[in-house]
């Protein structure tokens, strides 16, 4: 039996996956923000050499949490867990170095050097196979490539990729966002779908870690924030196309349902009925958008009978995606979970 939580973390993510392979195991992906903490912690008592911890990246909404845990004396964190962190080269880099690091990943990693805690590095080619294995429990790493990373060295040392997030985030909030407008037509949509970012200018979000993670019989797929045209390039070099899928028990969908991280080409190449989005919807991104939803559900599904099923960590604010009549005919189920187990009871 594989459990999974989903831990309410704002616009963030932070799951925790369950199992018993000759005792109890543990791994924690991402720790959402800071106040997400409250809820990650009763589930982490005790985390020792039999359980790890993923990092995907290093924005705030994925690691703030570990900040909050890293500062909690009475629920210390233990240096024998496993940490795995997409690119330790960067965040390992002694304080007196010319390297001027995303302030969020170098505080993180006082922390955690300052504890004895050393992390270890997660991404393509790490391993001969891209494996790496868990107490049982297998994860086949689909991004981030070495090329990506390496370029993220080359900005992490000019510092352009904070001040670029800093400058991002700024045009966000001075903008009056809202979901009021009329919601877009469903043709149009399919006639003129969004495009993902240039990986190039989104170097956060493309060294995310995703991966397929397989315990028993049951296979997750695990995208973080990943860019999902790298995403697509590697399912096709291990022979995932439209005529051959990868079939998965569950699809966490990438970067909170933002329209730029779920593609027709992505969906074709993923034989699923299941997703899981983590947002609360709220401003300013109001995450999922309404185009990934159209997009799941054109190109999403195993067959045109099949029903899909949502879940999410946050009650979905389904006026505001899908007219009442989308919602009766589109074939959705949504559920708002705070856990799920595999194989389903």
């Amino acid at each position: 039996m594989l459990k999974l939580d989903c831990f309410q973390a704002g616009k963030g993510d932070s799951f925790l996956l369950s199992w018993d392979e000759e005792g109890p195991h543990r791994l924690l992906i991402d720790a959402g923000n800071k106040s997400t903490y409250r809820y990650i912690k009763a589930n982490i008592q005790n985390f020792d050499k039999e359980d790890a911890i993923i990092v995907t990246h290093v924005d705030y909404d994925h690691v703030g949490g570990f900040f909050k845990w890293l500062s909690d004396k009475q629920h210390p964190f233990s240096p024998s867990a496993i940490v795995y962190m997409n690119t330790p080269q960067l965040i390992l880099a002694p304080s007196d170095s010319n390297l001027v690091g995303v302030e969020h990943g170098v505080k993180l990693e006082q922390l955690l050097l300052a504890r004895g805690i050393k992390s270890l590095p997660i991404y393509i080619n790490e391993t001969n196979d891209d494996l790496i294995h868990i107490h049982g429990l297998n994860l086949l790493i689909l991004s981030p490539r070495t090329e990506v990373i390496e370029k993220l060295v080359e900005k992490w040392t000019a510092n352009e990729i904070y001040q670029e997030y800093e400058n991002r985030r700024k045009q966000v909030d001075n903008k009056v966002a809202t979901r009021d407008e009329p919601l877009m037509d469903i043709d149009k949509i399919l006639s003129n779908q969004p495009l993902p970012h240039n990986w190039e200018t989104d170097l956060l979000n493309a060294t995310s870690v995703a991966f397929i993670l397989e315990y028993q019989d049951n296979r997750l797929l695990f995208l973080g924030d990943a860019n999902p045209k790298l995403i697509c390039e590697e399912l096709e070099r291990r022979g995932h196309t439209k005529e051959k899928p990868l079939e998965v028990d569950l699809f966490k969908v990438s970067h909170h349902g933002s329209k730029h991280n779920t593609t027709q080409d992505l969906l074709e190449r993923i034989k699923c009925s299941k997703y899981l989005i983590s947002t609360d919807s709220s401003g300013p991104y109001y995450h999922p958008s309404r185009e990934t939803l159209i997009l799941i559900s054109t190109f999403g599904r195993v067959s045109n009978e099949d029903q899909i099923t949502i879940y999410s960590n946050y009650p979905l604010p389904l006026n505001k995606l899908l007219t009442l009549e989308e919602q009766e005919t589109l074939n959705f189920n949504f559920q708002s979970v705070q856990n799920l187990k595999f194989p389903e009871e």
